[in-house]
Formats: C-alpha cells, sequence, structure tokens
C-alpha cells in the first residue's frame, strides 16, 4: 500500500467501535481509524471535511445500521445528497451490522454507494475482501 488509508466507523456500541479500531489496527498498523457513535456525528464529520479538508475523507466507512435517532440507512440517504460523484466514488461504503435479516441484504444491494453488507464482528478476513475494493 502506497498511501495510508483511512478508515471512519460510524456505530452507536462504543465498545464494538474499540473491538473494530483494534481488529484494524492488528491488520494493518498504518490504518488511520476515527470512529463516531452516530449518524449525525457521522454526517456532520464527512460534511466538515467536504467543506474545508476534502483531501482528508476516509477511504473506508464502516457503517451500523441500526442505531438510534437516523439510522444506517438514513445515514445513506443524506450522504447521497451531501458527497459529489467524485467523493462517493472515492469512499468506500460497508455496512457492518448485527443484523440477520436478509431484507437488510437486499436493501444494501439496493443502494449503489454500499460495496457489500458484512456481518458483525469485523475480522481480519473482512478487512482483506475491503482491501479489494482499494485497489
Amino acid at each position: 500500500m502506497t498511501k495510508q488509508i483511512k478508515v471512519l466507523i460510524i456505530d452507536d456500541d462504543e465498545i464494538n467501535n474499540l473491538i473494530c479500531t483494534k481488529v484494524i489496527k492488528d491488520y494493518n498498523p498504518e490504518m488511520l481509524v476515527e470512529s463516531l457513535t452516530s449518524s449525525t456525528k457521522g454526517l456532520t464529520y464527512l460534511e466538515d471535511l467536504v467543506k474545508n479538508n476534502p483531501e482528508d475523507l476516509p477511504d473506508v466507512i464502516l457503517l451500523d445500521i441500526n442505531m438510534p435517532t437516523i439510522s444506517g440507512w438514513d445515514f445513506i440517504r443524506e450522504y447521497r445528497k451531501m458527497m459529489t460523484a467524485v467523493e462517493s466514488e472515492k469512499i468506500k461504503l460497508f455496512v457492518l451490522t448485527s443484523s440477520q435479516y436478509y431484507q437488510d441484504a437486499e436493501l444494501a444491494d439496493q443502494y449503489r454507494e454500499v460495496q457489500k453488507l458484512f456481518t458483525k464482528p469485523l475480522t481480519s478476513d473482512i478487512l482483506k475482501e475491503i482491501d479489494t475494493y482499494l485497489d
């Protein structure tokens, strides 16, 4: 990898965020990881980067879908409005969920922004697969 990969985790479960950060750092200590505990914080964070530091946009977003107030699906709809085609092409968005509902996988397929849906917990095998989207 020639450039440093930036990962943004958006999940309301702080313990899961810590675990994901550890798994990512164990997989590749060079990765930069930021975690936020709500879709609202995620949207605000991305909006600020788009306006002020677009070069710092993440390469990967790991998004939970079952969150209070604004679900992951709602996040994607707002994200879609906020990002230009170039920005959304640069960022690889993955749903990382504990949901076992096949409807969620089907819904994820309907969003062009979602590369793939993965079931928690995050593992090095999932990260290897995510790597294939970054080449």
